[in-house]
């Protein structure tokens, strides 16, 4: 499967592919373009109907529903969750994920390396809230920890900030735009598992989908704890402060 994008020979450069090896012989490839155009993948009479954007909506979901008869992130997760349907999460693969710079390769359940590669294609997709991680799947890090979610995800917003601050806005450093938006992700969680169950027979697609969301969870709840641990990891001495 490719996520689709209008220039072909431009994207093969960024692009990230996701291989699956089963254990039974089967082989899934999927190949993620982080820079497509939101629009590249038009809506057809053959989309699934758990694609439309009026199916289990997200709450406060901005999109026109005049104007996207579909949900983009659902769009482009159906090939992916077609692949899947018939998947239990514990059944064991080998996952290899190759960027423009380096190759993962990881032995692990299905859930685990599908939750790895629907946080890329949700967070690349033309979805407007999800589209918010775009900056951290352009430096993707598959199967990452809650603390290096944490790092991660901290560091992308208050690099933000600093573009706030520098532009003459008022930058938020207490991180009140970080928690509310990993509200917004929690109702989310629940609309978009609604989506994925009706596209599967077993449970892997919403055991990854659940499990990422979770990530983001454990990371909202334990903010703090997780930001002083990386206080004492990157400032062990006071006199660093």
């Amino acid at each position: 499967m490719t996520v689709p994008s209008a220039s072909q020979a431009s994207a093969e450069n960024s692009s990230i592919v996701y291989l699956f090896a089963m254990t039974d012989g089967r082989c899934f490839r999927f190949e993620v373009r982080p820079d497509r155009p939101s629009a590249s993948h038009p809506a057809g009479p053959a989309e699934a109907e758990w694609t439309h954007l009026s199916f289990h909506r997200c709450p406060g979901c901005p999109l026109d529903i005049a104007q996207h008869r579909h949900c983009p992130a659902a769009l482009d997760l159906q090939a992916i969750a077609g692949a899947f349907r018939d998947l239990v999460s514990y059944e064991q693969t080998r996952v290899e994920v190759t960027t423009p710079e380096r190759t993962f390769v990881k032995q692990c359940d299905v859930q685990t390396g599908l939750r790895a590669l629907m946080g890329l294609v949700m967070a690349t997709s033309g979805c407007p809230v999800l589209s918010k991680l775009k900056g951290l799947a352009h430096y993707h890090l598959p199967f990452a920890t809650v603390e290096e979610t944490t790092f991660r995800t901290v560091s992308l917003y208050l690099l933000r900030q600093y573009f706030v601050h520098r532009d003459g806005g008022i930058p938020d450093l207490v991180l009140r735009g970080l928690l509310d938006f990993y509200d917004q992700l929690q109702e989310l969680n629940q609309a978009f598992g609604n989506r994925l169950r009706a596209a599967s027979e077993r449970d892997a697609n919403l055991n990854a989908i659940n499990s990422l969301f979770f990530l983001a969870a454990a990371v909202a709840l334990s903010l703090e704890e997780q930001l002083e641990t990386l206080r004492t990891t990157l400032l062990p001495h006071r006199s660093q402060l």
